[in-house]
Parts: structure tokens; sequence; C-alpha cells
């Protein structure tokens, strides 16, 4: 069956690309805007700072050299032009420890000094008086003690030079421009991943996908671009189980046909008289006969395994499985050896198929039996919410590094003349599996092999089984679950 299709109708891939791509965008330009003012007004004040420094030079030496006493001497003209009041923007203030103004340039007695809390700010661009100037506090060591110089200049009568101001903000705009485009990089790898997602979640629905079961990939939350492709592998996985379906039935129904045919056909020939004739038809209606027998196998092991939730007692059930095949084994030289009489044991599920796990055993206990020896049915110790039945031969029996590949398909233990496509007790096993229980392999009393099939008990396990436990039972080492 077509999985259900999402009734949301989900954006396609490039709308939700584009979408997202413009608020990364939009996100992008914010910040960097936001980054690259706060960059260049970095730069512009340090380069503003070293202009201020390199403009004082001359004040802070003297400074260093002779003291505040130094100041009552003439400065150079150039560094007397830029101090004086009326032909030049840049001032200073000579303070002392305790903040005493020491020397002042002239006009700048309103101006400076700049406090802040009552303290000298470190930098500042507003007068004392409130007017429009940029100014540094640097400390200093004189030949008289510390004292602490402010300089600033006044922004409304500067010029502006912007000269330097490129060059410094050089590396620091290339540093914001490669950390964004890092950040872009990193967003748009998560947003292909995320955007990903529903596509790895599509190829892991396929990979769980078994032969034989009707799961589909689920169209919800993919983009419209992928959806076609999810509903043509749904449609080609449709056809591919409507064949399946058919070749199944067609298989089952003619192998059914056949064997009634057969079977008459083996019992007229025992009317017949003895001879080679007879023989040689005997023979190849009997391999006929198993050839029909191997393709209801095969067609078993491929079909869905039916749980259901009916009561049944297991140690009846080994009994009529016994005496069913009672015949059988007689005509081969053997003798099945009933279970014992026993309070009933009730398990829940499939009456049939456990049965047929039950008789595939059996024969496969007969096939692998010395003549003569006889096949026993017996009922090991298990839990007390578990029910187990043994078949036990005596045979070869099965060596330990051969017990996990007995229940693989086609797997003979190194027997390839032995009649049959080897799916019986692959067949034991995946019934088994899909009861919650298990069948383990061990040793026979005195040699041989003894198979114990384990199901819950229906007493301690009152609840029907989920229909869907079968497909929640893991794969053998081959990779089928039969």
């Amino acid at each position: 069956m077509p999985a259900a299709r999402d009734t949301d109708d989900r954006p396609s891939l490039l709308r939700q690309l584009a979408a997202i791509h413009l608020c990364l965008g939009l996100i992008a330009l914010v910040v960097g805007a936001i980054v690259l003012q706060t960059t260049l007004t970095d730069v512009v004040w340090d380069q503003h700072r070293r202009s201020l420094l390199a403009s004082g030079q001359d004040v802070m030496q003297r400074l260093r050299r002779e003291g505040v006493d130094g100041l009552h001497r003439p400065l150079p003209p150039e560094t007397n032009r830029r101090f004086d009041a009326a032909t030049g923007s840049m001032r200073y203030a000579v303070l002392s420890p305790s903040g005493d103004v020491l020397a002042i340039s002239p006009g700048a007695q309103d101006v400076l000094p700049r406090r802040e809390d009552g303290h000298l700010a470190p930098f500042f661009r507003a007068g004392a008086d409130g007017s429009n100037v940029w100014g540094i506090t640097e400390r200093l060591n004189t030949p008289r003690g510390p004292v602490t110089v402010q300089i600033a200049q006044d922004m409304d009568r500067s010029y502006v030079v912007v000269d330097d101001i490129a060059p410094a903000a050089l590396w620091p705009i290339l540093t914001v421009l490669a950390i964004g485009s890092l950040l872009l990089f990193g967003a748009n790898a998560l947003l292909l991943i995320l955007m990903l997602r529903p596509i790895r979640r599509a190829a892991a629905e396929a990979a769980r996908i078994g032969r034989g079961t009707t799961a589909r990939l689920s169209e919800s939350g993919l983009p419209d671009e992928i959806r076609p492709m999810i509903a043509a592998v749904n449609g080609g996985l449709d056809r591919l189980d409507e064949a399946l379906t058919w070749q199944r039935a067609f298989s089952d129904e003619v192998a059914h046909e056949l064997r009634t045919p057969l079977a008459i056909m083996l019992a007229e020939l025992e009317l017949l008289d003895p001879g080679p004739a007879r023989d040689r038809l005997q023979r190849d209606i009997e391999g006929l006969s198993q050839l029909v027998s191997d393709l209801l196998e095969a067609a078993e092991a491929s079909r869905d395994l039916p749980v259901g939730d009916t009561p049944f007692d297991l140690v009846e059930l080994a009994r009529e499985a016994a005496e069913r095949l009672a015949g059988v084994a007689e005509r081969a030289g053997h003798a099945i050896v009933p279970p014992p009489a026993s309070a009933p044991r009730l398990v829940r599920g499939n009456r049939d198929a456990i049965g047929r796990a039950l008789r595939n055993l059996l024969e496969n206990a007969l096939a692998h039996s010395p003549p003569g020896a006889p096949v026993d049915v017996v009922l090991p110790e298990s839990l007390a919410d578990e029910v187990s039945v043994g078949i036990a031969d005596h045979g070869r029996g099965v060596p330990a590094p051969e017990r996990q590949k007995v229940f693989r398909r086609h797997w003979r233990a190194g027997d390839s003349h032995r009649p049959g496509l080897g799916l019986g007790l692959s067949i034991v096993e995946r019934v088994v599996r899909a009861h919650n229980g298990r069948v383990e392999v061990g040793d026979t009393p005195g040699g041989g092999a003894l198979f114990t099939i384990t199901l819950p008990s229906a007493i301690h396990h009152p609840a029907p089984l989920p229909q869907d436990a079968r497909q929640r039972q893991p794969a053998t080492a081959d990779g089928a679950a039969g």
C-alpha cells in the first residue's frame, strides 16, 4: 500500500533556501554595519590619539626633562602656534597628583581639566564647559615628581585629516570581513545539513524496507523538489510488491494443484505388479513430489508470517505433529516418541504456524537420524513465564561452530545431496521469532541434536502479541529472518 501523503504543503527547497539566505543576508548586513562602524570608530579614535600625542610631544618632552618650570619658557614656534588660542586648536593642562592646575595653555581655562565623577577622564569628547573637544589624559614622571597632562583639540576649529584613516582601517576591515565570511560559510553549511535531513531520513527508511513488507517512504516534511522522486520510488515498490504477491500466489497454487495428482499416481502405482518399469515411474513421481514440496516450502518461506493471539496447548500440538508424521517415520524405519503426559502448557499465537515449525523439526530429525533410531519429543525445563518443547534425534548432532549457521536459508551442514531447498530450519526460526520466542540447538544425551522451541507462556503473558512483532525481530546472520 502506498504511504499516506502529507497534507501540509511544505515550501519548495528553492523557496526555503531563498528565504533563509535573505534572512541571513539581512542579519549579516545589520551585524556587519554595527561591527564595521565600531571598527572604524576605534580606528579613527586611535588615529586621533596618535595625533594628539604627536601634537603635544614638545610639551611632554619638556615636562620630562625640566618639569613644569620648563613650560615657562617659550615653546617652539610650530608648537606655540598649535596651542595658541588665536591661531591653533590644541589645548593642554598640567595637573598635580592632588588635581591642582600647575600649568595651562591660553584659552583652555574653561575647557580643561576634564573630569568625570570627580576623576580625570582617560579620554573624552567634550570639554569641561561642554564644548566639542577630543582629548586624552597621560601621566608623566618629571624631575619634581609625577604630573598628569590633558591634551585636547577643539574639533569645531580643526580640519579633519582622513589620509591616515584608510590605511589604518585596512587590516581591521579585512579581519571583520574574514570573520564574517567564515560565519556565513558555517551558516550555509549548517543550513544545508538541516535542509538535507529529510533526504537522509528517506534514505534510512529505504534501507529499512525489507522483502515482504508493505512499508513505503514517507513524503512528510520533504521539499517539493524531492517529493516526485519519493512518489516514483513508492510507485515502483508498489508494482514490485504486486508482482511478488502474484508470483508467490502462482507458485503456491501450482504446487498445491500438483500435489494431489502426484499422490494419486503414487497410490495407483502401488497397485501395479512390481518390476523395473514401476520402480522407474515411482522414482520419477517421488522426484516430482519432492519438487512440489520444495515449491511449497519456498512459498511459505517468502510469505508474511501470521501471528495471532489465540491460546493453545503447545504439548498437545507437539503430540499431534508426532502422530501426523508417525507413518512417514515408520516407513523410513524410525519411531517418533510423543511427549510425556503433562498438564496443558498454554502459549499464544498462530497454532498452524507453530505446528508447521514443529513438523519441520521432526522432519529434520528424521532426515538426520541413523536407521532404526527413534526421534523423541521432550519437555525441557523452562522458566515460569515460558513454555518449551524439544525435538531430539540420535544422529551426529550439530557441532558448536555450526549452531549459528544451522538456521540460515539453504544451509545444509555439509550435506549438499539431501533433497530439499534447505528452508525448513529457517522457517522454524522465523515462525518462533515472530511469536517473540526463540529456538536453540543443543546436544541430546548419548549423542545427537536437540532443537528446543521456547515461547512466552499465555498465562504470564495474557496480552495479545503485537501484529508487527515479526518486523521488530532482528535478521539472521545472512540477512534473512527465515
